[in-house]
């Protein structure tokens, strides 16, 4: 029933429809903390429906709560984490709604929760395995953070830098694949208008973005010597 309000939009009806479920009572104030261990874990197939029907729906408010109130119940006996899913879903409505910074803060909370994890040791073209940001799955609005937050991540003072090499984005559909990759447009053009990067598409792997090391290096030079000015 909740897949079916996902797939309409009917944010209410869904929100509805899980607050008659016992184990979501907790979840919208129904029962007392004390009592929330006692009830059967929340179901997250229909919790992530709940939370994307809000998205396709408009509901960026709903659907934060939703996020908040589970994320509330993480000590408890039966605390299920959000996944991949949940802050996906979470990030594509806040992104709708304009509320950036707040999206921002989310990814970064589920990085450091591993429930995000976009790098990954990949064979580059000359056969080496390096490290790579992985993006095939994720969302545009996801993908726009990650790269956003690699980038500022290359201000830090302790940064680490990958190896002398060029920065490697996986966007999905490359190699064996006839259509053009769906974030490839976005990735590129995030890095041209909001850094003044030209990322360039692979060559020989065209589901992938490639930074070179020099341009990673101009970019950081150019943004400390503003800072220092």
């Amino acid at each position: 029933v909740v897949s079916a309000c996902e797939a309409a939009g009917q944010w209410q009806r869904a929100i509805g429809v899980c607050e008659l479920m016992p184990s979501f009572s907790p979840l919208f104030g129904d029962s007392k903390t004390d009592e929330i261990d006692d009830t059967e874990p929340v179901n997250l197939y229909c919790f992530n429906a709940a939370i994307s029907a809000c998205e396709k729906g408009d509901a960026w408010v709903e659907a934060l709560q939703l996020y908040e109130h589970i994320r509330s119940m993480e000590n408890t006996k039966n605390a299920v984490m959000p996944n991949f899913i949940t802050v996906n879903s979470l990030l594509i409505a806040l992104e709708k709604a304009h509320q950036i910074e707040l999206a921002t803060s989310i990814y970064k909370d589920a990085l450091k929760d591993k429930i995000v994890t976009p790098w990954k040791f990949r064979h580059d073209n000359d056969g080496k395995l390096r490290k790579m940001m992985d993006l095939h799955k994720f969302s545009a609005p996801m993908a726009k953070i990650a790269v956003r937050s690699y980038m500022e991540s290359l201000l830090s003072p302790g940064r680490k830098v990958l190896d002398n090499a060029d920065a490697v984005f996986i966007v999905g559909k490359g190699k064996r694949s006839e259509e053009r990759p769906v974030l490839m447009p976005t990735i590129l053009q995030v890095f041209k208008d909001e850094f003044g990067i030209d990322a360039r598409i692979d060559e020989i792997n065209p589901g992938r973005v490639r930074i070179s090391k020099e341009s990673i290096d101009e970019f950081v030079k150019t943004k400390n010597w503003n800072v220092v000015e």
